[in-house]
Parts: structure tokens; C-alpha cells; sequence
């Protein structure tokens, strides 16, 4: 645990330090709006999306980036070459405003560039689900490499997503100490420090006891880890994703298998009754950990698989 430093100290280590280093110190001793300590998952982001944006500015301006030559046409431009899904943008340009605010607290600007560029309506884009034909030879990818050790190990990384709508970071992070499978749900750590108890149904109860019964021992306590025990990380859980997807021939994200599970987990819930639409809102928020007006703003609105599907047929 890093010893907390005060804003004075901060701004004199800042005038020390390389501003990456600088920045960093000060992410991990400031704490959040709600008066928490930031995750690692938000420090690497917020540190992945100002590295992406360093480089593009020294690929397109040809010199070196430092956080005073950040202005409001440089990051307008930046911004508007951006491809990338609203809810992206979004966290992108938090990630930007951080440091904003990390150079004006020592500093380095006396202003914000970055009011000026607006955030995109996230809830406007359909749920980007994969379609049951996909879904299927998805999962049976998965299956088909089970009979190693490795590929007992992606299949059940593909199912936590598939059939228990955990993020990819989720699944890295759930350690042995988190599994009730006797009592038929796991414990999640997720997203914004939250707690949340996840039912899993018979089928992935299964696979887990199976990669136990098999798995090397655990070194960190995680629950999936590598031929030696050790954990992997998100770009390598990541990796193997990619692998089983195209094995299937089927394009999609770690993240379409969340919502796809949380359609899927809806409909189950609704069972054909629309009437159920508020329970299965209620449900849904529980298993994922999502607010209810992010689930209804969200998940109610027409699904990709439908619009695609009702093009074919035009």
C-alpha cells in the first residue's frame, strides 16, 4: 500500500517527475467523487486512453506530448477522428478530463480545453447481442477445445461471460473464495467497487466443479490461471476470446456477450409475459450490477439482431 501524500506534496513530485509518473501518483492517492479509492481497472484505463491519445499526438503533430500543449482545437480534432462506440467516446474524454483536472490542480494549465467537446448519448445505441445461430457456434467452439487443459480454461472464461453476463475483467478477477456453487451463485467484485451476488444455472455449475476437479493450484487464489498456476490478465483472457471466436467464424466482443446475456437472461424472466418487463428489469439489474434506468434506457430499445435480421428479409 502506497503511503497517502498530501496535495502540497503531490504538486512539488509532480514538478519532479516525468508527467506520466506524476499523473499516476496522483490517480491512485486522490479519491473519487463518491470519496473512494479508484480500482486499478480505472487507473489502467484512465492511463491506456491519455497513452492512446499521446501517441496520436505525436504521430500527428511530430513532436513529443506533454499535458501543456493539450488546447481546444487540438483536442477537437483529436475527438472528431475518433471511431469508436458512444459509451467509448464517453470514458475516453473522462479519461482526458482527468488529466485536465491533474494539470490545472499542479499547475500545468489554467483552464479546461476540454469543455467544449461534448458527450455522446450512449443510451441511443441498440444493444449490440449476438444472434442465437452465432451464439450457438460460439459455445460450441468453446466446447470443441475442452479436451485440453488450455481449452477447459477459455471455454469456461467464454461461459462466465455467455451465461453469467460477467465482464472479462470480472472473470480474471473472481477468486475460489468467491465460488457458492452448492448454493447455486458466485460473488462478484465488479465494476465501480461494487459487491453483487451472481445466480449461475446447472450448466456452468458444471463446467466450474470440472476445471476445479483439473485446474493446476491456484498461486494468487484466482480462479482462472495459467498451466503453472498463475493468473492471467485481461488482454490475455482477452486473446483467448479471440481464438474461440474465430474458431465459431462469428465476429463479436467479450462485451456482445453481455448483452446478450442480459437479453436472454430478460426474456427467461419475462417468460413471454410482457406484464413481467418491471421484475425482470429488477432481475437483470441484480445478476449484472447495472442501475435500472441504464437497463431500460438501454435494453428495452430495438435489438441489432432484430434490425439485422429484419433487413435480410426486406
Amino acid at each position: 500500500m502506497i503511503e497517502k501524500i498530501d496535495i502540497t506534496q503531490l504538486k512539488v513530485l509532480s514538478q519532479e517527475l516525468d508527467w506520466r509518473m506524476a499523473f499516476g501518483l496522483w490517480l491512485r492517492q486522490t479519491p473519487t467523487q463518491k470519496r473512494r479509492e479508484r480500482s486499478h481497472l480505472s487507473v489502467d484505463a484512465y492511463t491506456s486512453d491519455i497513452e492512446q491519445m499521446s501517441r496520436w499526438f505525436t504521430s500527428h503533430y511530430g513532436v513529443e506530448f506533454s499535458p501543456d500543449h493539450v488546447n481546444g482545437a487540438n483536442l477537437q480534432e483529436y475527438f472528431s477522428g475518433l471511431e469508436c462506440a458512444p459509451a467509448t467516446h464517453n470514458r475516453k474524454l473522462a479519461s482526458v478530463r482527468m488529466l485536465i483536472k491533474w494539470s490545472r490542480s499542479v499547475g500545468v494549465l489554467d483552464y479546461d480545453p476540454s469543455e467544449w467537446i461534448p458527450l455522446q448519448d450512449a443510451t441511443r445505441e441498440s444493444p449490440r447481442d449476438v444472434v442465437e445461430d452465432d451464439r450457438v457456434m460460439l459455445e460450441l467452439a468453446a466446447e470443441d477445445g475442452e479436451g485440453s487443459l488450455i481449452g477447459m480454461r477459455d471455454s469456461l472464461i467464454f461461459f462466465l461471460m455467455s451465461n453469467a453476463g460477467l465482464r472479462i475483467s470480472e472473470v480474471v478477477d473472481l477468486k475460489l473464495s468467491d465460488l457458492h456453487l452448492d448454493d447455486g451463485y458466485i460473488h462478484v467484485f465488479g465494476k465501480g467497487q461494487k459487491h453483487r451476488k451472481v445466480n449461475v444455472g446447472g450448466r456452468l455449475v458444471v463446467k466450474i466443479k470440472t476445471w476445479l476437479s483439473q485446474m493446476p493450484a491456484s498461486i494468487e487464489g484466482t480462479l482462472i490461471t495459467d498451466e503453472h498456476g498463475l493468473s492471467i490478465g485481461r488482454g490475455q483472457a482477452w486473446k483467448r476470446f479471440v481464438l474461440i471466436r474465430k474458431e465459431a467464424g462469428v465476429k463479436t466482443t467479450p462485451h456482445a456477450m453481455r448483452h446478450t446475456f442480459v437479453l436472454r437472461f430478460m426474456d427467461a424472466v419475462m417468460g413471454g409475459d410482457p406484464s413481467k418487463l418491471p421484475a425482470a428489469i429488477d432481475a437483470v439489474c441484480q445478476q449484472t450490477g447495472d442501475r435500472p434506468e441504464v437497463i431500460l434506457a438501454y435494453y428495452t430499445r430495438a435489438r441489432e439482431s432484430d434490425m439485422r435480421a429484419a433487413a435480410e428479409v426486406m
